[in-house]
């Protein structure tokens, strides 16, 4: 991923991230690729060059809401913990209860109140849904 030209450092007030994922949550899926736990790591690694390129262009104060189309963990949650361990002036907020979904899922990284925090979409849910994922962020 090539550095963005023309945009200067704390350039935006809101910034949606959706960057390219292993797209584990769309259906139908009328093509099915074998992928590897390796190849689905490729996908986290390739999303953490969005994020390292987007936060700085973030305005302090700004907000980033952090979303995928896939129930990868190594995407959804594990990645918020990778922006909370390598941007301190980034801080997990809620989104809004009334907006449906779940809390993410338990064991990668994530403390309960943090789970609670982001929404995570199961096509198996009674929301009938695709698989999609959103956190939000605020940048301090």
């Amino acid at each position: 991923l090539l550095d963005v030209e023309g945009f200067y450092s704390d350039s935006f007030d809101r910034i949606l991230l959706d960057p390219p994922c292993s797209a584990l949550g769309l259906r139908p899926k009328l093509l099915i690729e074998a992928q590897t736990s390796a190849d689905l790591m490729k996908h986290a690694e390739y999303q953490r060059h969005f994020v390292r390129n987007a936060i700085p262009l973030l305005k302090s104060g700004g907000t980033m809401t952090y979303s995928t189309c896939t129930i990868n963990t190594a995407e959804n949650e594990e990645m918020v913990k990778f922006i909370l361990s390598e941007f301190p002036c980034m801080k997990l907020v809620p989104i809004s209860p009334e907006l449906p979904g779940c809390a993410g899922l338990p064991g990668v990284g994530l403390t309960d109140q943090q789970r609670g925090m982001v929404k995570r979409f199961d096509p198996s849910g009674e929301a009938d849904t695709m698989g999609f994922f959103a956190a939000k962020f605020s940048k301090q």
